[in-house]
């Protein structure tokens, strides 16, 4: 059987579709058929001396990937998502533009003090 290490995952808003590992990119589906086929094992290095591996796990919708390297319930194969770079944008604070209907409604609605 051969081991895969799973480097970073893909997902959108309904999960995990595909995993990154040293070989290339796998789907989701695939990965899950390799597990549960035994063809082929997958696993995550947490730290550099242990090795975490990614079990399948059948919900009420389907199969899902699944590792845990902390002892918690969370699936941790969430924190290998890539991340998109954000940056910083500044924000310029601009008086609006009144034009003359604005100047004119001013003028005939606010009351003197």
């Amino acid at each position: 059987m051969t081991e895969h290490l799973i480097e970073y995952v893909a997902r959108d808003r309904t999960g995990i579709t595909a995993v990154v590992t040293t070989t290339g990119v796998v789907d989701v589906d695939t990965v899950i058929d390799h597990i549960h086929a035994g063809h082929a094992g997958y696993y995550v290095a947490a730290d550099s001396w242990k090795r975490t591996p990614v079990r399948s796990m059948s919900f009420i919708g389907g199969s899902y990937l699944f590792a845990n390297w902390d002892g918690t319930k969370r699936n941790m194969l969430h924190d290998l998502a890539f991340r998109m770079p954000s940056r910083a944008v500044q924000v310029v604070d601009r008086q609006p533009r009144q034009g003359r209907l604005g100047r004119a409604l001013r003028a005939l609605f606010t009351r003197p003090i």
